[in-house]
């Protein structure tokens, strides 16, 4: 893996995202346009403290412009965390959104101990290529913090301020390659509040109908929110 070459690529999407010229970030970081070009083209490497002033720049966080592959990224200390979490250093999950009739991928990277059991975590939402997933339609910087019950994943959409992402995981002590959680956000297509079940999976999923289909609301779904008047997993 060519790391000047991630940088790059992640420098050049920020920018983007944020409709910045090349020319605007030379001059915020003090570099020419060619330098800021090469660096995009990773065609020289980035050091240390110019990495920070070009996050410093995009808003963004230094982890953001950073490339960790699975094999050295921190991980999380098996014992330390419940046994769906034990030893996992990526997750990828997914749910169905009904207004647009397809699946909705994303990648989630666990990140440095924050606290006792609390993990710093950036979530990459609505990704089209695992191999590129940091070029996503949404990101999300927060916290996954492990009970003796429940696992709470909160995150804040690094690109729309009043939206904080929320899921919640039952019973993440019973280990399996993929678990059900309940996803609480803010859609922008329209502006409002949504819920969803959303699966955490281990690696990634084939999505076949059978898959797509176990994403959808179940009769069982809507029995249960017959009977309890909310949405909820169990």
């Amino acid at each position: 893996m060519d790391i000047a070459h991630e940088t790059g690529d992640r420098i050049r999407y920020y920018r983007k995202k944020k409709q910045m010229t090349i020319d605007q970030l030379a001059a915020a970081i003090c570099k020419s346009k060619s330098c800021v070009s090469k660096y995009e083209n990773g065609q020289i490497a980035v050091d240390l403290p110019t990495l920070y002033d070009i996050a410093a720049a995009l808003e963004v966080r230094v982890t953001q412009l950073l490339y960790l592959p699975p094999d050295q990224a921190p991980g999380v200390p098996s014992g330390a965390v419940p046994a769906f979490f034990a030893g996992l250093d990526r997750f990828y999950c997914y749910y169905y959104d009904g207004r647009s009739n397809h699946i909705v991928r994303s990648v989630g990277d666990i990140l440095e101990e924050a606290g006792p059991g609390s993990f710093h975590v950036h979530m990459y939402m609505n990704v089209d290529d695992y191999d590129h997933y940091h070029l996503c339609e949404n990101l999300y910087d927060g916290s996954l913090t492990h009970f003796d019950i429940l696992s709470l994943l909160v995150l804040q959409n690094q690109h729309m301020e009043m939206d904080h992402y929320q899921v919640g995981i039952p019973s993440p002590y019973m280990n399996a390659p993929v678990k059900w959680g309940l996803a609480f956000g803010i859609s922008s297509r329209p502006l409002m509040p949504t819920s969803t079940k959303i699966l955490f999976a281990k690696s990634p999923q084939k999505e076949t109908p059978e898959f797509e289909k176990s994403l959808r609301l179940s009769r069982e779904d809507i029995r249960l929110m017959k009977l309890y008047n909310m949405l909820t997993i169990l």
